[in-house]
């Protein structure tokens, strides 16, 4: 069963500020659908809201295979503004 460690955003909103669960899931879409039924509504903001990290490795593939000794982290996606910071003159 996989180990997931929940970021405290989102496990405050969708799994009652859990900081772990551990679940039986062959991918991390399987694992979405399980944590949808924890948390209701989890599985329709995931894609936009959440990363994983699958043994230390972020990834975008969520039918990465995942086995009995995985550890996934769920992340809250970061967004970043439009090309760089203006230039400041002293």
């Amino acid at each position: 069963m996989a180990r997931v460690l929940l970021d405290r955003s989102l496990a405050a909103e969708f799994f009652g500020s859990r900081d772990a669960v551990t679940l039986a899931a062959n991918s991390l879409v399987a694992l979405v659908e399980q944590l949808d039924g924890i948390g209701p509504g989890f599985a329709e903001i995931a894609q936009v809201r959440a990363a994983f990290a699958v043994d230390g490795v972020i990834v975008a593939d969520w039918t990465v295979p995942l086995t009995a000794d995985s550890e996934v982290y769920l992340l809250p996606r970061i967004g970043g503004g439009q090309g760089a910071a203006p230039h400041m003159a002293m």
